[in-house]
């Protein structure tokens, strides 16, 4: 078992297929410590669990693992929302090169203390910070309040100041883009309640309403001790 401090590299999202492969979200530059056996399994405050990952695909924007022991959709679906973790000694020399310069980089945080955080317009709260994005190499937070999603450019000048103390991010958001989601959130509600109304007078089939489906560059350093995507 681990006996240094984690660093988290990667988070698992959901199963894939039907023989016990992954979807994962993966941060760190380099691919070693699948090879070297050097990941763990973690979630909340149980003990970590050795990840043996026997093989492992990019596909578009994320990382399929297949890892020993699990074998069908059903064991999967266990290790949904598991973190990956790696001991903080067995960083390669570019991950923790990348890292130091991290640090030295305004005293950022990283982006795995940002996650989860409440976003703030002023005094306002625009909704948590639950996932960041790195599209053609620009940092997205992606914030949820509710139906509504905001995607916000996390550039400086667009950022107030981190109290992660109180897991809040109070931001400068540039002219017009709150506007933008609130028409659109406003849009959304009304066809919503039109819905409603149609189909309490005529039997219809149900229509689901869904948002636009998001993607996370897994090669981009989210949570980890880089914040350069890894190509």
């Amino acid at each position: 078992m681990p006996t240094n401090s984690l660093i988290f590299i990667g988070k698992i999202t959901r199963p894939h297929g039907i023989s016990g492969e992954l979807c994962a979200q993966y941060y760190a530059e380099s691919y070693e410590y699948f090879k070297k056996n050097q990941v763990f399994l973690k979630i909340g405050k149980l003990p970590e669990k050795p990840c043996l990952v026997r093989s492992y695909k990019e596909r578009g924007n994320i990382l399929i693992l297949k890892i020993e022991g699990i074998n069908s959709r059903t064991e999967a679906e266990l290790y949904r929302n598991y973190d990956l973790v790696i001991e903080e000694n067995a960083l390669t020399d570019n991950d923790l090169q990348v890292m130091n310069e991290n640090e030295e980089a305004e005293n950022a945080p990283y982006l795995h203390q940002i996650i989860g955080c409440t976003a703030f317009a002023g005094t306002e709260p625009l909704g948590i910070i639950d996932e960041i994005s790195f599209p053609a190499g620009q940092e997205i937070w992606f914030i949820h309040k509710g139906k509504q999603e905001i995607l916000f450019p996390a550039v400086s000048d667009f950022i107030d100041r981190y109290d992660l103390e109180n897991q809040a991010v109070y931001l400068n958001p540039p002219a017009g883009l709150l506007e933008i989601y609130t028409e659109n959130s406003d849009e959304d509600n009304s066809e919503e309640i039109n819905e409603e109304k149609n189909s309490s007078k005529t039997p219809s089939t149900s229509k689901n309403h869904s948002r636009t489906a998001r993607k996370t560059r897994t090669q981009s350093t989210a949570h980890t001790p880089s914040t350069r995507s890894h190509s």
